[in-house]
């Protein structure tokens, strides 16, 4: 059954793919969006308005970042761009040599950190003016795929299955490098709200929850989801393209190519519930900073070839209190 009605769909969406959508940290109303028609926007919710966007990349904008009093974006042109925090003006803060996959940005230490194809991390005083030399220049063994910060740890997830959790006031090495316990490759990382480990997801219908050394008691695990069983009786897999984590009670939602939204309780290792209904692939999720709304891109990601798909769309869910809470949870 559609849980679909009591959301709504922001007017003015992108006319391609979405690759991201972030929601401010300090501001529950302002989203930011990028996209492969090569346009970064920001959203009003509350509004259901379009405030600003500009064209400024030359090619797909695949990583978009807020920061402190600006926000961020980087693509396929190689390019690190900064929009002012009154979205009137762009600037160049670096460039890599090959195409910008993930952009994250530590809030603490006011550095962006910028991920790429050309296997490189890269971290960026996002104080300074344009064309910065990088702080710091990270070779890594493979291409980043994805990354996330939490507080002081930036997890890393690159090609090839590997994983790598930096502090980011001691990037000389990694804190930990694990190999994924999953099989196939991974498509997101997300750091957990209290740093004690991260959740990964693959191409091939599964989550892991891996607990970082130290953690006392927790014990990493797996599970399937975002599958299907067909009418001849197969089980259809899809990629699980999204994780987010909510800020207040620490549950957290998956998307997948199947076009459903699942909400799990990492503790209790429970499914709490389902939002089915988007009529495409679910390519970004992101709650708002107090978890009142979830922001859900519905956008074909082209697990089947070039084909006819439905439109582009931005849900914005409404969350209820009781919505995300862990079950058994009083406070």
């Amino acid at each position: 059954m559609s849980n679909i009605q009591r959301q709504y769909e922001l007017l003015q969406p992108p006319s391609d793919g979405i690759s991201q959508v972030a929601f401010h940290a300090a501001d529950d109303v302002q989203l930011l969006v990028g996209s492969w028609d090569q346009l970064v926007r920001v959203y009003d919710i509350e509004a259901n308005q379009l405030l600003a966007s500009h064209h400024d990349h030359k090619a797909a904008v695949l990583g978009v970042a807020y920061g402190n009093d600006c926000a961020f974006s980087g693509g396929l042109d190689r390019r690190v761009l900064s929009w002012d925090g009154g979205y009137t003006r762009t600037r160049e803060i670096g460039r890599h040599d090959g195409e910008v996959s993930a952009l994250e940005f530590a809030f603490a230490h006011n550095i962006l950190f910028s991920g790429s194809w050309d296997r490189t991390l890269r971290a960026w005083d996002a104080r300074l003016e344009a064309h910065a030399v990088a702080l710091r220049t990270l070779d890594m063994d493979e291409r980043i795929y994805s990354m996330s910060v939490q507080g002081d740890l930036l997890a890393v997830a690159l090609a090839g299955r590997r994983l790598l959790i930096y502090d980011v006031r001691k990037l000389e090495s990694p804190l930990e490098a694990r190999e994924s316990s999953l099989k196939y490759p991974t498509r997101c990382v997300q750091m957990m709200p209290d740093c004690a480990g991260f959740v990964s997801s693959s191409v091939e219908g599964r989550v892991a929850v891996e607990y970082l050394s130290g953690a006392a008691g927790k014990q990493n695990y797996a599970f399937k989801c975002h599958r299907q069983l067909a009418s001849d009786g197969v089980d259809m897999v899809y990629p699980v393209n999204a994780v987010a984590f909510h800020p207040v009670h620490h549950t957290f939602v998956t998307g997948g190519s199947d076009g459903v939204v699942s909400l799990w309780d990492p503790e209790n290792k429970k499914r709490l519930k389902q939002y089915q209904g988007y009529a495409a692939s679910i390519s970004s999720l992101s709650f708002n900073a107090s978890g009142s709304a979830l922001a859900v891109a519905s956008s074909y990601t082209y697990e089947e070839g070039e084909k006819d798909h439905p439109p582009d769309a931005i849900w914005i869910k409404p969350i209820s209190e009781t919505e995300t809470k862990p079950k058994g949870r009083k406070d």
